[in-house]
C-alpha cells in the first residue's frame, strides 16, 4: 500500500499519524484522515501530497517550531537580495544596503541564528526556496493538464525534501533516489520520471537567474534501469484465452451493463486501446473501417478495418449514438478522458469473474495480437492493425504502411467464435 494511503470501500483517502507529543492541541485524534474522493490509485497519490504538506506544517506549528523558510522571512531575504543585486553597478548604494542587511541579520541572529543564516544566503544569492516557482514554470508548457498535474506533485515532493536549493548536492540527491526506492518502495521508471520532472525545474531556475553554477548537479542521479527480476515478469500483462471472452460478454450483459459489453466486443475485434475505442465519433467510421485520430503515439493514428463480426454492432452504435460518439453517453473525467468510468467497471468485471491483476483492458489488444501471429500474419501487417511502431527502418521508416485490403484480409483470419447468440444480445 503506498506510503499516506488506505483504500475503503474502493475510495482512497490520505492518513497521517499524528505524534502523541502534539495530539492534546489538534484535537485529541490519533490522526489525520480525509477522503481524496478518487478511486483511482493514480489520482490519488497526486492529490495526496499538499494535504501531507499541509498537516505536517500543523504538526511543526503545533509544536511551536517555525520553517527556515516561512513567509514573512523569505520574502524579506528575497528583497534584499533584489535590492542588492539592483545596486550592484553603485558602489556606494551597493554598500549601504549592505550595511543595513548585515544589521538585520545580526537582530535576527539575537534571537533565532539558523533563520539568520539561512536568510543571509538566501539574500546573498546563495540560496533559494524551491517551492515558490512550480507553478509559473509549469504555465507556459503546452502538454495535457494530467501531465501538468504528475509533473506538479513531482515537483512538490521535490520541494518537499529540498526546501532551499543550498540543500541540493548530488549526493543528497542520491540519498533521495534511494529513499524513493526504498523507502516509498517506487518503481524505477516512477523515480526516473520524478528526477525527469524535477530537473526540468531546476532548469528553469537556473534560466530565471535563481540558481547560479549547479546546472550539471542531476546527472547520473537517475537510477538505471533494472534487469527484470522474476517477480517483474511475473506481473507482465497476460492476454485474454480465447475461451475466456464469453465470459467476459456474459458478465457484461447478465450485469445489465451494455455499453461495456459493447466495448469489450470492440476491443477484441480491433485490438483498440480503451481510450481509443472510447474517443472514436461516428464522423470516423466508414463502411468497412475507422480512423483513430486520437492516440497515445503516432504508430496509433490510423485506419483499422472492421471485422465481419464487429460490422453489425458497429452499424448499430452508431445509428443509435445520441451525442456523436460511437458508444454514447460515456462521462468525462476531470482530464476531459471518457474512457475513465467505464475503464474501473471493467476493473471490477473482470475481477469478480476472478481474473487476476495481471488482466486488464488492454490484454484484449494482446489477444488480438496472439490470434494474428497463430494465423501466420506478418508482423508489420499486425502492427499496422493494432498501432504498433515498427522496428525496421525500411518498414517503420519508408514504408506509408499496409492497404487497408491487406489489414482487412488478414484480420479476417481471426475467429474467436463467439456464440450468435451474445453478438445477438450487444444490439439489444
Amino acid at each position: 500500500m503506498p506510503k499516506y494511503l488506505q483504500q475503503r470501500y474502493r475510495v482512497w483517502y490520505a492518513v497521517l499519524d499524528i505524534p502523541k507529543d502534539v495530539r492534546p492541541k489538534l484535537g485529541g485524534k490519533p490522526r489525520f484522515v480525509q477522503s481524496l474522493k478518487t478511486e483511482s490509485l493514480s489520482e490519488a497519490e497526486i492529490l495526496v501530497l499538499p494535504l501531507i504538506a499541509e498537516w505536517k506544517a500543523l504538526i511543526q506549528e503545533a509544536r511551536g517550531q517555525t520553517t527556515p523558510s516561512s513567509a514573512d522571512l523569505v520574502a524579506k531575504a528575497l528583497h534584499w537580495r533584489d535590492e542588492l543585486r539592483r545596486a550592484q553597478d553603485d558602489q556606494h548604494e551597493h554598500s549601504v544596503l549592505a550595511s543595513i542587511v548585515d544589521g538585520e541579520l545580526w537582530k535576527l541572529n539575537e534571537t533565532d541564528p539558523k533563520a539568520a543564516k539561512i536568510a543571509a544566503k538566501i539574500s546573498d544569492g546563495q540560496s533559494y526556496p524551491l517551492d515558490r516557482d512550480i507553478d509559473a514554470w509549469l504555465a507556459p508548457q503546452a502538454v495535457e493538464q494530467k501531465t501538468k498535474d504528475m509533473k506538479r506533485a513531482d515537483a512538490r515532493r521535490f520541494v518537499a525534501r529540498f526546501k532551499l536549493s543550498h540543500e541540493v548536492t548530488r549526493q543528497a540527491l542520491q540519498n533521495w533516489v534511494h529513499h524513493l526506492q526504498v523507502s516509498d518502495e517506487l518503481s524505477t521508471a516512477t523515480v526516473s520520471r520524478i528526477i525527469s520532472a524535477c530537473r526540468g525545474y531546476w532548469e528553469y531556475l537556473h534560466v530565471m537567474g535563481h540558481i547560479e553554477g549547479q546546472e550539471t548537479l542531476f546527472d547520473r542521479v537517475t537510477p538505471k534501469k533494472a534487469t527484470k527480476t522474476k517477480a517483474a515478469m511475473h506481473s507482465t500483462r497476460l492476454p485474454f484465452a480465447p475461451s475466456d471472452l464469453p465470459k467476459l460478454l456474459l458478465g457484461a450483459l447478465d450485469n445489465d451493463d451494455l455499453p461495456l459489453a459493447q466495448l469489450i466486443w470492440m476491443g477484441m475485434w480491433t485490438g483498440c486501446r480503451i481510450e481509443e475505442l472510447c474517443s472514436l465519433k461516428v464522423e470516423h467510421v466508414a463502411k468497412d473501417h475507422f480512423t483513430v485520430v486520437d492516440s497515445k503515439t503516432s504508430a496509433g493514428l490510423r485506419k483499422v478495418p472492421i471485422h465481419p463480426r464487429l460490422a453489425p454492432v458497429m452499424r448499430h452504435l452508431c445509428t443509435a449514438s445520441t451525442d456523436g460518439y460511437v458508444l454514447s453517453c460515456l462521462t468525462f473525467n476531470k482530464y476531459a478522458d471518457r474512457s475513465n468510468a467505464i475503464g474501473k467497471r471493467f476493473g471490477r468485471l473482470k475481477a469478480k469473474l476472478g481474473f487476476s491483476e495481471r488482466h486488464v483492458f488492454h490484454s484484449l489488444r494482446r489477444s488480438l495480437a496472439t490470434e494474428l501471429e497463430n494465423m501466420g500474419v506478418p508482423e508489420n501487417v499486425s502492427a499496422d492493425i493494432v498501432g504498433h511502431d515498427k522496428p525496421t527502418m525500411t518498414y517503420g521508416l519508408y514504408s506509408g504502411g499496409n492497404r487497408l485490403e491487406v489489414l482487412r484480409e488478414a484480420l479476417s483470419r481471426v475467429n474467436y467464435k463467439i456464440p450468435l447468440e451474445i453478438e445477438r444480445r450487444l444490439v439489444g
